[in-house]
């Protein structure tokens, strides 16, 4: 992708930081995912809540944006005769045909704030097993000493 700040695609990826950021923090949330699945990291609920309230202030501000996206995906009426028709799939092709379109950045940024808040909530939960596994062990041991 082009970084254009011109263009409304380049004026939603601009919000990540341009779209160079965009496909690179797209990349680490998949990473993050990935990795809180697995257990490598947890976060506690507190921090949690934090992240998780940036993110879903961001997914409300693509929500409003999505309403408009869909009128993107379809084929203006622009009339029947062979320009309009010519127009028309140039207007589609412009919205979405590659990662520079509008559309595509959109539903980029989409899914990489889908991504980050599903990791974080299992990095939460996460926490959350990993902290009363070690509550267990503790009380484990606290009850031999007290034998």
């Amino acid at each position: 992708m082009t970084e254009d700040s011109g263009t409304a695609a380049g004026r939603i990826a601009a919000v990540f930081g341009g779209e160079d950021n965009l496909n690179t923090m797209n990349a680490d949330a998949k990473r993050m995912l990935a990795d809180a699945k697995a257990g490598h990291w947890a976060v506690d609920e507190e921090t949690g809540s934090h992240l998780r309230r940036a993110v879903t202030q961001m997914q409300d501000r693509l929500r409003e944006v999505n309403l408009r996206i869909g009128r993107l995906r379809e084929a203006p009426k622009f009339g029947n005769d062979e320009y309009a028709r010519k127009a028309a799939a140039h207007f589609l092709a412009a919205m979405d045909s590659d990662d520079q379109s509008l559309v595509r950045v959109f539903y980029a940024a989409q899914d990489m704030l889908a991504s980050l808040r599903q990791a974080i909530e299992i990095a939460i939960s996460k926490y959350d097993a990993s902290e009363e596994a070690a509550t267990q062990a503790l009380n484990t041991f606290k009850n031999q000493d007290s034998r």
